[in-house]
């Protein structure tokens, strides 16, 4: 059992180590320590004391040195290729692992609404189904880069388009106004949409035609409520909707799959919108149909048609 512990000592001791071997090989494939370590970003002394490391543990010289110019010794010229191989062998194998591992790596950009309705409360059935795949979401409202490959799939609202991108619909959504019990229950009346004029309309930026596309429904030219307040997302539409603010426009059906709905809010007045919009999956045209992005639809969809 010693003896076993001092051989495996000796043995690590006399392997040299990557740094040592990675100065080497720079060093002879230019001829320079200076271009060496210009190429590492080490120092010149770095790249030399390293070599020198080298030729001690190895018990044999594998530069010459004439003034300030290097040239490889018999030895050196048949190690460095041994050393070169081995690189490439290893710089391979760690590119073969990272390929591996970002085949089951699945980069999503969905818009917060979406993510809180249907992604997270979704999530377990995915794993179940998926072992071993991970997703990396991102919640933003502003569109990832799909076709340059800032992310592998985006959940997107509308009808931007692009050339080289997949676009599949996932589901249907329409305008349904909704507020809290606390504010309907100290408000004007709400019986039919003329109403909503005597109160405050809760609005998101980034979906200005929301609230007219939901008035043309209704068979009205404008609406005005008597107060107004912006949000940049649905969520804090949400939030001030829950704190007795207002009445807003959420996105039926999925609303009905977000926590609060039906006791922190509920609907009024009727669903409806002029233009049928959804949420789409959007990826390159190219990946469409790679097995992890056909994974991540599948989910979506049976997800989309269990739940909402």
């Amino acid at each position: 059992m010693i003896n076993e512990k001092i051989s495996s000592y000796a043995a690590s001791e006399a392997l040299p180590s990557m740094a040592s071997l990675q100065a080497f090989s720079a060093a002879a494939r230019s001829l320079s320590f200076a271009a060496a370590a210009r190429k590492l970003g080490r120092t010149p002394s770095a790249i030399s004391h390293a070599v020198r490391d080298l030729e001690f543990r190895l018990g044999v010289p594998l530069f010459e040195r004439v003034g300030r110019a290097v040239r490889l010794t018999k030895a050196g010229a048949d190690y460095v290729e041994a050393v070169d191989a081995a690189l490439t062998k290893l710089g391979e194998a760690a590119q073969s692992l990272r390929t591996r591992t970002e085949d089951h790596i699945v980069r999503i950009s969905a818009l917060p609404f979406f993510t809180s309705a249907v992604l997270l409360p979704n999530l377990n059935r995915f794993e179940a189904r998926n072992p071993g795949y991970e997703l990396r979401i991102e919640t933003s409202n502003a569109y990832a880069d799909v076709a340059n490959g800032e992310v592998d799939i985006a959940i997107r609202f509308g009808r931007r388009q692009r050339e080289g991108l997949y676009r599949k619909p996932l589901i249907k959504v329409t305008g349904q106004p909704i507020a809290s019990p606390d504010y309907l229950a100290n408000a004007p009346k709400l019986d039919c949409a003329e109403d909503l004029t005597a109160h405050a309309l809760i609005h998101v930026r980034p979906n200005g035609d929301a609230w007219p596309d939901w008035a043309a429904a209704q068979g009205l030219e404008a609406l005005q409520g008597k107060t107004s307040l912006v949000f940049d997302s649905i969520l804090g539409a949400l939030d001030a909707v829950k704190a007795g603010r207002g009445i807003a426009l959420s996105m039926a059906p999925l609303i009905e799959t977000y926590p609060g709905y039906g006791h922190a809010f509920v609907p009024v007045l009727s669903p409806g919108a002029r233009r049928g919009l959804s949420y789409d999956f959007v990826c390159r045209r190219i990946s469409r149909d790679d097995r992890k992005i056909q994974r991540v639809l599948a989910w979506l969809e049976e997800s989309l048609a269990a739940g909402v």
